[in-house]
């Protein structure tokens, strides 16, 4: 019995004096220099800020779709050029938690703001780690395998103005997960309605039943303009990749006009957005245009006062 007790103590004294790999906490005294956290954004538990970047940018590339690497180049189908001030914070999480659990903390808070949805993926939807890493971000810790991966970009709607936010995480081949959040205060002169990707579309369909487009542009007698018309071919590409999907096109007007007028004019402008669909090769049984005028407010004195939403049937 004395041997089986000595034994015993043996092996945990031994395994009290093992080196076992380090597991990292960290205090934000570990944060580098100078470095904030966003307003928007409360950092997950016992993270540092590992870089911290802040100053007017004139072409940030805001990737609204997977890149792929294609004969060495990078080819990116949806995206967009912004100039703006822009605030760029890298995080490194504590050990041993996973990439997508570090997502889900940042992409939670998304929920109490508003925001519009631009692109979102996981895994390896999200493409080529390396392209996000070395050639998006150009922050080479941000590369590791594709299956680890998370990216989110959302437009929020602040009482100051958009603000654009990107969030990309991942876990490297060494365990360690870094998560990379941009945040862009467009200029004036930047495109505040995006190129959304069709599947991002699809998916705001598929989860809210709506979509709305803002800002398009009509003339006088409420027809759609050739540059309104150029917006909608993401609209029919979306439309192109579900063929079963089908649409109430209702158009919103505001205005002093009383409400049957415009009601007739926001029936021409969705009569005209489904012309400009069927044009692009929507067919016309899958859309039932409609007009409510100014009978479903969303904010008053807003945009969004004046828009088409899309409404699956």
């Amino acid at each position: 019995m004395n041997s089986i007790i000595k034994t015993g103590f043996f092996l945990l004294a031994s395994l009290l004096c093992f080196n076992f790999p380090a597991s990292y906490a960290f205090e934000v005294t570990d944060d580098v220099t100078g470095a904030n956290d966003s307003q928007f954004f409360k950092r997950y538990p016992r993270s540092k800020i590992d870089d911290f970047k802040q100053g007017e940018t004139a072409d940030y590339l805001l990737a609204l779709g997977a890149p792929k690497n294609v004969n060495g180049l990078m080819r990116l189908e949806y995206s967009e050029r912004l100039a703006g001030m822009l605030t760029r914070i890298t995080y490194r999480a504590p050990d041993n938690e996973s990439s997508r659990q570090v997502f889900d903390h940042f992409r939670s808070q998304i929920n109490g703001l508003s925001y519009r949805l631009l692109f979102e993926c996981h895994d390896r939807e999200c493409g080529d780690s390396n392209e996000w890493a070395n050639r998006i971000f150009e922050i080479s810790k941000l590369y590791g395998p594709d299956r680890y991966q998370h990216y989110l970009a959302v437009q929020l709607n602040t009482d100051n103005g958009p603000v654009f936010v990107v969030i990309y995480t991942i876990q490297r081949g060494n365990k360690r997960v870094y998560t990379q959040l941009d945040l862009l205060v467009p200029k004036n002169d930047s495109p505040l309605e995006l190129v959304t990707n069709p599947d991002t579309i699809l998916s705001i369909l598929e989860s809210d039943g709506v979509f709305h487009l803002r800002n398009l542009q009509f003339d006088n007698n409420d027809a759609l303009t050739a540059d309104g018309a150029k917006r909608l071919a993401v609209i029919a590409r979306a439309l192109a990749n579900n063929s079963r999907i089908q649409l109430y096109v209702v158009g919103h007007v505001a205005g002093s006009d009383s409400v049957d007028i415009l009601k007739a004019r926001s029936l021409r402008r969705a009569e005209s957005v489904v012309q400009a669909l069927t044009a692009l090769g929507v067919r016309g049984d899958r859309l039932i245009a409609q007009g409510v005028g100014p009978l479903a407010p969303i904010r008053q004195n807003s945009d969004d006062a004046n828009r088409i939403g899309l409404i699956i049937r």
